[in-house]
């Protein structure tokens, strides 16, 4: 049944992909393809899975299986279950995986501090051992200049990286050691209280030297890939699927209760599809009531009904959208600090996050509790903004009519937009007139980094850890992916401070720092993303997705 399903799903997918864009003989070669249903030799097709199988839709084919460069999440989720680095995070939050413990800290005179970590027993997936040389391979490889790796700023944690990265040192001085097979000696630059959760990320996990090179080609090669974690990389079809196969050497395998893993590339029309013929169990977004579709001879095929058990669920993730004001506009009004707060002010948080399917933000971080209001306060703003001058004039009467118009530039992005618009209604409903201008990627990217835009620009960022330091540290003055080109002697010290604190007084100076950075009104924060995953709750559980946007399948089970 499972294969009459498969090959129903080719039919009607390549027709649907394929055609007006390939010549005959190209579409009857990807449907080839695409209803292949028997293994080549080292590569492992669905149709081989037996046993406890998990039907996922990636989304798309990964453009690299490799820790150092991976960065969507559709990357960074298969590799963290064919991986595993010193630690793990989990619904459970963050424990030790290749680490027996959390490591043994020194604090050094000069100021950096030296973290031991001792890995546990276990073995890659061809039987090797696992060693501290591997993670030290791995990180100075990712940290290499030449090797031009996109995961390569994590590596700053360490000492040296710097000047690594600037070529004044050898790749070799990174701090990170192998002492022996079983331990491995970090030292980092600086005190970083969230620094093991970052060694969850792709980044951070190991790699075997003899098994890779400096370039990605290794990482989709189910032949040449070894694994560490709970599956390992058994097969590989382009545009179509991977399989993962339970890692018989992992060294929690006992608590694995999946064989296989099937990662379908299905886009966001076709996954539905998927959904309601039982080919898939779970995949990002919400799904709802596909249409029948027509196969390749043209016949309508009728497309049954989701399953009452198919259901939506949502966390919230750690990429923030919000509002900053260039600190070079030449807007007199939004060089005035009680507009910028008046605006701020007039914001329908709340509408712009269910215009963009997300969450209102009602601070700079998400972790730094509720500073603002969700809704607008439309005539308190209003006073604001009549009361307030500006360093040029006094009085608002006398304001060019450019002061009342204001261009928030964004990157191009159907979501973003639909948040924005919420936006200009609010300050519309202040006397202003707003312009929303859509970039490019390169063209966004030169005005968040050099300042090329007029008013106000819409930031969006993703925090590596749940950290609060994390989302206030893009203000600091010498941080160019502000975005506004923000400087505040105050704030920077309030955050070295916190860099040099723990505990309570770390998160008492964060949250001071934040005040300030509000008070300034240079950032206003307008609405955290979330994720949406969509599963059938009678085939799978267990599974879960960190804010990050990565899964975890290490703990999931099917029902058969």
């Amino acid at each position: 049944m499972k294969k009459l399903i498969a090959l129903l799903l080719a039919m009607i997918l390549s027709i649907s992909m394929f055609s007006g864009c390939s010549s005959k003989e190209e579409t009857s070669e990807q449907q080839q393809t695409a209803e292949q249903t028997t293994s080549t030799e080292g590569n492992m097709v669905s149709a081989d899975c037996k046993g406890s199988v998990l039907t996922w839709n990636l989304g798309v084919d990964s453009q690299t299986l490799d820790p150092a460069k991976a960065v969507s999440d559709d990357s960074m989720s298969v590799i963290n279950n064919t991986f595993e680095g010193l630690m793990r995070e989990s619904a459970n939050g963050v424990e030790p995986a290749m680490a027996q413990d959390m490591p043994q800290e020194t604090e050094n005179e000069d100021g950096t501090v030296t973290l031991t970590y001792t890995l546990r027993d276990a073995s890659w997936s061809d039987g090797q051992p696992v060693t501290a040389n591997d993670f030290e391979f791995a990180w100075k490889r990712c940290a290499d200049p030449a090797n031009n790796a996109e995961n390569a700023y994590l590596m700053g944690y360490l000492a040296n990286y710097d000047d690594i990265a600037q070529g004044l040192a050898e790749v070799d001085t990174l701090g990170v050691k192998a002492v022996d097979d079983k331990t491995l000696e970090v030292t980092l630059k600086q005190p970083t209280e969230y620094f093991n959760e970052l060694l969850t990320l792709p980044a951070f996990m190991p790699l075997r030297e003899d098994m890779v090179g400096s370039d990605d080609s290794w990482s989709k090669d189910p032949q040449r890939a070894v694994s560490n974690g709970p599956f390992t990389l058994a097969g590989y079809t382009a545009g179509t699927e991977f399989v993962l196969q339970k890692n018989d050497q992992y060294w929690n395998k006992e608590n694995v209760s999946l064989d296989y893993i099937v990662a379908r590339m299905l886009d966001e029309n076709f996954a539905p599809v998927g959904m309601a013929f039982g080919d898939i169990m779970l995949t990002e977004g919400e799904v709802s009531q596909p249409e029948n579709q027509t196969d390749t001879e043209g016949n309508t095929v009728e497309v049954p009904q989701l399953a009452n058990t198919v259901t939506a669920a949502t966390i919230p993730s750690s990429t923030v959208v919000s509002l900053v004001v260039n600190t070079n506009t030449a807007n007199s009004l939004l060089k005035n600090v009680d507009v910028r707060n008046a605006l701020s002010l007039a914001l329908d948080r709340t509408a712009a996050a269910e215009a963009a399917g997300g969450q209102a933000l009602l601070s700079v971080s998400p972790l730094g509790g509720e500073n603002l209001s969700a809704t607008a306060d439309t005539e308190k703003a209003l006073s604001m903004i009549n009361g307030a001058g500006s360093e040029e004039a006094t009085d608002t009467e006398e304001q060019t009519a450019d002061d009342k118009s204001i261009e928030i530039v964004y990157l191009e992005n159907d979501e973003l937009a639909a948040a924005l618009e919420t936006v200009k209604s609010s300050w519309e409903a202040l006397g202003f007139s707003v312009t929303l201008t859509a970039q490019d990627a390169e063209t966004f990217k030169l005005s968040r980094n050099s300042l090329q835009y007029a008013d106000i620009l819409c930031s969006v960022w993703e925090a590596d850890a749940q950290d609060q330091q994390l989302y206030l540290e893009p203000y600091l003055s010498y941080n160019v992916q502000s975005g506004c080109g923000y400087t505040n002697p105050d704030f920077d010290q309030l955050m070295l401070d916190a860099m040099q604190a723990s505990g309570e007084e770390r998160t008492a100076k964060l949250s001071e720092a934040e005040t300030t950075l509000l008070e300034d009104g240079y950032v206003m924060p307008l609405y955290q993303q979330t994720i949406t995953t969509t599963s059938d709750t009678a085939k799978v559980s267990g599974w879960s997705i960190l804010p990050n946007g990565m899964y975890w399948f290490g703990e999931a089970s099917v029902n058969k």
